[in-house]
């Protein structure tokens, strides 16, 4: 085969690819399968819940989605959701985020925790460990016993556990956007189509 015949097929190959690229992120939503409605009304302002866990690769993969997301649609209001998918060992990853919120050291514990469990392999077990982990974050042990005894805590695990059972969470990541419309990753495949489903799904009608 000669060079120029070579690059020709080249070009082909990349143009053919870019069209399907943009195929995909660009084809219009089907209600049933790219998205479910989950209910008659959604919330008055835009809104993606992000059913999540830290023992879920996928989720700790789509967090640099999540943070570009965020950055790049400040008018949509992102609300992590933890969730233990069932599964009673997963629990202590639920207290860990949100005893994070009520030490007010999300900012750093969140991505200590997925760093930890995913890319160094140390799971979170017991109590004593979850405790050790925010202890070296700073967090003084008399401040964390409390909030890990707290009524604040136990509210925000029952609600959170009822939202998953609300939007019939079976996997993570599973987004929910305007609290009305939960999107199949699945059939989306790419996170250009995510994005653009959760942008188009919370647009509210005035």
């Amino acid at each position: 085969m000669n060079k120029l015949l070579k690059v020709a097929l080249v070009v082909i190959v990349s143009q053919m690819s870019l069209v399907g690229q943009l195929q995909a992120e660009t084809r219009a939503l089907v209600e049933g399968d790219d998205y479910q409605v989950m209910g008659p009304k959604g919330t008055k302002s835009p809104e993606v819940m992000e059913f999540f866990s830290y023992a879920c690769g996928h989720c700790y993969t789509m967090e640099t989605f999540v943070n570009q997301f965020k950055k790049g649609n400040a008018g949509i209001k992102v609300v992590p959701v933890p969730t233990d998918l069932g599964h009673p060992q997963w629990t202590i990853y639920m207290k860990a985020y949100y005893l994070g919120e009520l030490l007010k050291v999300l900012d750093k514990s969140h991505s200590k925790i997925f760093h930890q469990i995913n890319v160094e392999g140390k799971h979170i077990v017991k109590e004593q460990d979850l405790k050790a982990f925010f202890v070296a974050l700073g967090v003084d042990p008399v401040q964390y016993d409390k909030a890990n005894k707290s009524f604040a805590l136990s509210a925000k695990l029952r609600k959170a556990k009822q939202l998953a059972r609300k939007y019939q969470i079976a996997g993570t990541p599973t987004f929910v956007a305007n609290q009305r419309y939960k999107l199949n990753n699945q059939i989306l495949k790419t996170t250009e189509m995510i994005e653009k489903a959760l942008k188009e799904l919370t647009v509210v009608a005035l």
